[in-house]
């Protein structure tokens, strides 16, 4: 973060340098050939996404060719962000401008580094209302960030009682997918004295009041974040207390047989909590002893990393229910995962730099460089693919989807018009950086998105075909210096 704002403190100083720096292109005026083919170039780039989008949902295309269709139109992408847009804008400034070349390149810089940011942040926050759901990978690392809140609050209030606390963090954290939400109002019993202990419960908001009517019952009144029934759970006594509500109650219960599975999946965990149980045979006493000594030297913030670090990634199918359970009520789901307007909008976030800088660049036809579409068509291509079958798998219709892509279309279209429009007449400093600042959101997206997911599914096949990806691109671009 130190690097983006030192380079965005260092703006003003490239706009202080160019201030004064007046658009010399008349022949760069807006002509209805350049209107025009800033839409035709929007819509042709778009095209592929209506192409994926119908493999998606029609054909069931192996994962490997996925991947290696995607990192091949990320290969081009790359090509076009490093030598048409980054090499060719800061030629222009220091050659045609006139420039430092430090200013050139801070120019550049400052546009790729404030575009990135701003994608980056943008997405964070489209991600919480829903936009995950358009891309596996997306989904995948949004429920496993929620796991992870989850498991840190869960932790938390697991560490109140001093018989977890002696447990290993990266055992209990698998209990949060079992974890089931219970709300209970004032006055409400929560278990009697004398039941067989179903589970454990940890206090998420209001008050329970326990009344001891056996030895070594609980007595007095708890709140938010206290941990309760662990010990009947795990030496499989029955409850020494009546425990009722004293307000609006918030309660986490984790299910006995859930955590016997866990416990059964993990021998350590097996073996941590046979330990307990037979020091318990000696009396509460020698099991308070016992677990004073084992937590005496106990590190929260150690144990807590070491249960947050075992969170797994979620695999496609559990990302998939998370978001169509709702469409609502999964991890995503409470952030509006799956939200057809959210995912539109970040869908909408990945196409429109990229027709920014179609438009931004188009003049003539005669003069146009195709590199530049061709890496956006490709790279669009697999994306709507992988996107489409995701939203299929979430339980979007086809229509849906179509509908939602074909907006995008549009959208893409009227971007590209946009920046032909608004940068036909601009200096070639402005123009320069409104082309930088695109490239790094659609170099953000890259990173983010394209390139770690075509990774997982294509494994190293994928090195290969982005070479090729850029190597085709960069033909391209060699033609276009024969003119």
């Amino acid at each position: 973060m130190g690097v983006i704002a030192s380079s965005v403190l260092l703006i003003p100083m490239a706009i202080g340098a160019v201030a004064s720096t007046a658009p010399e292109h008349g022949a760069l005026k807006v002509t209805a050939e350049s209107a025009f083919g800033s839409v035709l170039l929007g819509l042709i780039a778009g095209s592929s996404l209506m192409i994926g989008a119908a493999l998606g949902i029609y054909v069931k295309a192996p994962k490997r060719v996925v991947a290696a269709v995607m990192a091949f139109g990320a290969g081009a992408l790359i090509e076009s962000l490093a030598i048409e847009l980054a090499f060719g804008g800061a030629e222009a400034l220091i050659a045609e401008e006139k420039l430092p070349p430090f200013v050139g390149w801070l120019w550049v810089a400052s546009g790729f580094l404030v575009g990135g940011s701003v994608y980056s942040a943008a997405t964070i926050a489209l991600d919480n209302i829903g936009a995950a759901a358009r891309k596996a990978s997306s989904l995948r690392n949004f429920v496993r960030r929620a796991r992870r809140e989850q498991a840190t609050t869960m932790l938390i209030q697991l560490s109140s009682s001093d018989l977890f606390r002696s447990l290993p963090a990266s055992d209990l954290v698998r209990l949060i997918p079992h974890a089931d939400t219970r709300r209970l109002k004032a006055g409400e019993t929560v278990f009697k004295p004398g039941e067989i202990a179903d589970g454990v419960y940890l206090i998420e908001k209001g008050h329970v009041e326990f009344k001891p009517e056996g030895p070594g019952g609980m007595d007095g009144t708890y709140g938010e974040g206290h941990c309760f029934g662990e010990l009947e759970l795990l030496t499989n006594e029955n409850r020494q207390e009546l425990a009722v509500t004293v307000d609006e109650v918030q309660l986490l219960f984790i299910p006995r047989e859930d955590f016997s599975v866990v416990m059964e999946a993990s021998p350590i965990l097996r073996d941590a909590v046979a330990d307990l149980v037979k020091v318990h045979t000696h009396g509460t006493f020698g099991l308070d002893h016992h677990l004073r000594q084992q937590t005496r030297d106990f590190d929260q913030k150690e144990w807590l990393a070491e249960g947050v670090a075992a969170v797994a990634m979620p695999s496609h199918e559990e990302a998939a229910h998370h978001a169509k359970g709702e469409h609502g009520k999964g991890e995503a789901g409470e952030h509006g995962g799956g939200s057809p307007l959210a995912i539109f909008a970040g869908a909408l976030l990945d196409g429109v730099p990229e027709s920014i800088v179609l438009g931004a660049a188009f003049t003539t036809f005669a003069t146009f460089n195709p590199t530049f579409l061709v890496a956006v068509f490709m790279s669009n291509l697999p994306e709507a693919m992988a996107s489409s079958a995701q939203m299929k798998r979430i339980g979007y219709s086809p229509a849906r989807i179509f509908g939602l892509w074909g907006s995008l279309v549009v959208g893409s279209a009227v971007a590209a018009l946009i920046g032909n429009l608004f940068l036909a007449t601009a200096s070639e400093t402005w123009i320069t950086f409104v082309e930088a600042f695109a490239g790094g959101g659609i170099m953000a997206m890259l990173a983010q998105t394209m390139m770690p997911e075509a990774y997982e599914e294509g494994g190293t096949l994928v090195g290969l075909a982005t070479i090729a990806g850029f190597l085709a691109a960069l033909f391209f671009t060699a033609l276009s210096l024969a003119h």
